[in-house]
């Protein structure tokens, strides 16, 4: 789902830079691998049932696990945010007049590595 966001009310932020950077240094051993793969459950629970498979694999461990998993926050909404369970869901959002932000993070469901890559304003 993270690439189905339609029509956002702002600028993107995306965070591809900040990953390849903490990529490098997990590569170089600043960074354990234990630190680097701490996906709490929930976001592994959620990349296994609602997460949108990925073509590239893990950057960490190079299995073919790695799913995209969209949360929305704003009004009315809860603080641990929602997860969106699929791209009808996440439109049905898109039609209501509070403002909303989607946050959309890639989580290894093997290695348990995740990273925020985007937030769309929409």
């Amino acid at each position: 789902m993270g690439r189905d966001i339609g029509a956002t009310h702002g600028a993107a932020i995306d965070f591809r830079m900040l990953r390849r950077a903490f990529l490098e240094r997990v590569r170089a051993g600043d960074v354990s691998l234990r630190e680097a793969c701490d996906a709490e459950r929930d976001l592994v629970r959620a990349g296994t049932h609602y997460g949108t498979s990925r073509r590239s694999p893990c950057p960490v461990c190079a299995r073919r696990t790695l799913r995209n998993v969209t949360y929305l926050f704003g009004p009315r909404l809860p603080r641990s945010g929602r997860c969106m369970t699929s791209v009808d869901e996440l439109r049905s959002y898109e039609r209501r007049p509070e403002p909303y932000t989607a946050y959309t993070v890639e989580v290894c469901i093997s290695c348990e590595w995740h990273h925020l890559l985007t937030a769309v304003p929409c």
